[in-house]
């Protein structure tokens, strides 16, 4: 795959090398170009379809509020962007912050996001959901502090002092092919009659390509060969990175997994070109998505 998934292809210099520059970071956040990208209990700011940014000349009495300092995103062609929790004010005081704008739920409306304004709030909401849940040292309890403009949290304990970094928990999801049929799945607890590829979590001490081969067997009973990389996609829901493939299935006997799923089933290619399919296909903004329509528009 070399064209790029929704939530990926941010429009932004991540500058990485920078961060560790405190004068640099404040500097960034003080320039005429800087804006927040606020966050308010897991919700992004949003005016219509569009991001709704807050200039940081007009938010010190923010700054100076937040459960946490801002955590520097990168510098687009505007200026610095920064990720900034605003959890700690009530429902009217974050309604008030942008006139015209609103507080959404990313998931509700990413699909009618253009991919950069999808992947620059996916990385804000991203990084403060690490911060929220990582303000305690794992280790010995004691509080964290930001360093590197808020991509590490320090533990404050002189005798711990362990740096914790943001998360991704990386995981596979593939289309089983088999006949000229793919392989797709109901789980239990989906909305509906949505079916998608299998899917599941890598394991430690084990390969993305071994975790297909796993997750297919245990979920489906299919052993499958010929295991083939497509592409990822960061999936902010919380904090994956999706690893899509396709692989080939030794034969077409299905065996559920009573604790994983509902249903399994072989579809053609003109099942799923039908506009009267019977089942309910993953959203447009995921790689499942266009794992199966790229395989649908191969035959």
């Amino acid at each position: 795959m070399t064209d790029l998934t929704h939530y990926s292809g941010q429009a932004i210099e991540r500058a990485g090398g920078r961060r560790k520059d405190s004068d640099w970071i404040t500097q960034q956040l003080a320039s005429p170009g800087a804006r927040l990208v606020p966050i308010w209990r897991g919700l992004s700011l949003l005016n219509g379809e569009s991001a709704a940014h807050i200039p940081a000349a007009d938010a010190w009495h923010l700054l100076e509020g937040a459960p946490a300092e801002p955590v520097f995103l990168g510098i687009d062609e505007v200026g610095a962007l920064f990720a900034l929790d605003l959890s700690h004010l009530d429902e009217d005081d974050a309604a008030r912050l942008a006139p015209g704008a609103a507080f959404q739920e990313l998931y509700g409306v990413a699909t009618q996001l253009v991919r950069r304004e999808a992947s620059l709030l996916s990385h804000a909401a991203w990084m403060i959901h690490w911060t929220r849940r990582h303000r305690f040292c794992g280790a010995c309890g004691y509080p964290t502090m930001g360093h590197e403009a808020g991509h590490v949290r320090a533990c404050t304990n002189a005798d711990c002092g362990i740096l914790h970094f943001p998360r991704t928990d990386p995981a596979v999801i593939v289309v089983v092919e088999h006949d000229n049929h793919c392989l797709l799945a109901h789980q239990k607890g989906w909305p509906g009659r949505l079916h998608s590829c299998v899917a599941g979590f890598v394991e430690p001490g084990e390969s993305a390509e071994e975790a297909v081969v796993r997750e297919v067997k245990e979920e489906s009973g299919i052993t499958v060969h010929s295991v083939r990389s497509f592409g990822s996609q960061p999936w902010p829901y919380p904090c994956s990175l999706m690893l899509g493939f396709y692989a080939e299935a030794d034969d077409g006997m299905i065996t559920l997994d009573d604790d994983e799923l509902a249903e399994a089933r072989w579809f053609s290619r003109d099942q799923l070109r039908d506009p009267d399919l019977d089942i309910e296909l993953p959203r447009h903004d995921s790689i499942a998505r266009r794992l199966i329509d790229e395989w649908v528009a191969r035959g």
